[in-house]
This record gives structure tokens, sequence and C-alpha cells, in this order.
């Protein structure tokens, strides 16, 4: 006979487990593959047709329309999928990507690749990234005429006296 305190017991543990993989910011390290080209065009478990262009992704455990950003720990190229399927069901392997999201990080010449998979979003709404993992494509470009128009603002100009011995500013 079991006891019911151990009953709630297993019950805690198992709603954490399965909790711990949905929490914004979670991250794992595994191995990453893409799909086969006989997959394309097929329904995948939420429904949706396949297709080579979309950047989505199949995961175990992740609910449907998760965004997570894949990072590809060799080359430290990224791209952020949205999760649609089920899988992938080798063993090791975290995470499979559509053929677009494979060319973005390099993955499709080498076939299986070391990814760290982290979420930044659910419901397709992407969360705020800190912005320390932020970076600009290009410096950025500063136009003269608009420091002109805020310079200009201001027409009121001061100077100093220099012979007042507590230096005062007075208008000119």
């Amino acid at each position: 006979m079991i006891k019911i305190p151990s009953i709630v017991l297993l019950l805690a543990l198992f709603l954490s487990f399965s909790s711990i993989a949905q929490e914004l910011g979670y991250e794992k390290v595994g191995i990453a593959s893409f799909y086969a080209n006989s997959f394309y065009g097929k329904k995948t478990a939420s429904g949706e047709k396949l297709k080579k262009t979309l950047l989505t992704a199949a995961h175990k455990r992740f609910p449907f329309n998760t965004l997570v950003e894949v990072t590809n720990l060799a080359n430290r190229k990224s791209v952020i999928v949205r999760i649609n399927d089920r899988g992938p069901y080798r063993k090791g392997r975290v995470i499979d990507l559509s053929e677009a999201a494979a060319k973005r990080l390099n993955l499709k010449k080498i076939g299986l690749v070391r990814v760290k998979i982290k979420i930044v979003g659910f419901e397709n709404e992407l969360m705020l990234i800190p912005y320390q993992k932020l970076s600009l494509e290009s410096n950025p470009k500063f136009s003269r005429n608009f420091y002109q128009k805020s310079r200009l603002k201001y027409k009121t100009q001061y100077k100093m006296k220099k012979n007042v011995q507590n230096k005062k500013y007075i208008k000119r």
C-alpha cells in the first residue's frame, strides 16, 4: 500500500521537472541536426506543413510556438526558431532544425553540431534580451545637421568675468 504523502511527493517532483523546460531563459547544450528532405511538405505534430523556408524546429518537450535561440558553439552564429514539431528521436540530440535555420548556423554542410538552446519567448512574443547580449551590425552613423539643430535650440550664451572674485556668470 502506497502512502498519500509519497504520492504527493512524486507528483510534485514530476511537475517541477516538467516546468523547468518551460521557463524563460532556460538553457541546454546538446547536439542539433536538421530535417531530411523527405519530411518537407508533410504535417508536423502541431498540424502545420513543414516548409524549408520557415525558421522552425522540433523539440521533445517545449510547448508549440515557443521561441528558442539556437547558438552554434563552433562559430557563435545564432538563430531564433519557433517550435512546431516533436523530436528528435535520436539519442543525444536536443533539437531538429528546418533547412533555413540550418543554413544560418552553417549546419547544412556539417550535418550535426554542438549547440546551446535558450528559450527567449512564448506564443510569437519575443521577450526582451539583456542589452549586454545585443550588438550592432554596423557602426552608428551620425548627422552633423541633427547636432546643429539641437545646439541652436539654446540661444542664450554666457561668459565669465575674469576679474570677479566669486566668478558669477553674466549674459553677453
